[in-house]
């Protein structure tokens, strides 16, 4: 469904139980960066009326995401620590080369919100059950949360093939799928939504 081409490993899921905090932390702020990201690319299509609705949606959606999470961090007697450094948004911003054309730009900034939102939802799917004993309440949070991302994931991708090409969209596509895969298999795995 997600066409991702490396899958998280069951490991990961068991460093989150051992601290909820950070990542829950983490998540929290990637909610607030996913909502900024949405309301920044309405800049590039500010004529275009269903992009700009869409965006805007999305963009309280993600928020709406951030106080769910907050109010869970709050339940479990937990803290919203500092934002943490994202090293997996920052080396996948390297696929791209840096570009004027402000065409480019922006289905730059659709790919890789699509490609984070389809890396959320695989993630999610990873937790759920190992969340169902300890935080069953959570669980079912992430259930209902990896509809939503499995959504924005489709919507930041069709939006990137209505406003190219399609088969450049595609090509873009599959080869940041690829590196993208790599940098997942190279990282560290921590307590953090894409760590």
């Amino acid at each position: 469904m997600l066409g991702l081409k490396a899958n998280t490993p069951n490991e990961w899921a068991q460093i989150v139980l051992k601290d909820m905090e950070s990542f829950l932390t983490d998540h929290a702020y990637n909610e607030i960066k996913a909502a900024q990201s949405a309301i920044a690319v309405i800049n590039h299509k500010p004529n275009h009326q269903l992009f700009v609705n869409t965006m805007s949606a999305l963009a309280i959606e993600e928020m709406q995401h951030f106080e769910s999470v907050y109010e869970h961090i709050q339940k479990l007697g937990l803290k919203l620590g500092q934002e943490s450094q994202n090293d997996y948004a920052m080396q996948l911003r390297k696929f791209f080369p840096k570009t004027k054309d402000p065409k480019q730009k922006l289905i730059q900034k659709l790919l890789l919100s699509s490609l984070m939102e389809a890396r959320s939802c695989e993630r999610f799917s990873v937790l759920i059950p190992v969340l169902n004993n300890q935080y069953p309440d959570l669980a079912t949070f992430y259930k209902e949360l990896f509809e939503s991302e499995a959504r924005h994931y489709r919507v930041f991708l069709e939006f990137a093939r209505q406003f190219d090409e399609v088969e450049t969209v595609n090509r873009q596509w599959q080869a940041l799928l690829s590196y993208e895969a790599e940098l997942i298999k190279g990282l560290d795995h921590k307590a953090l939504v894409h760590g």
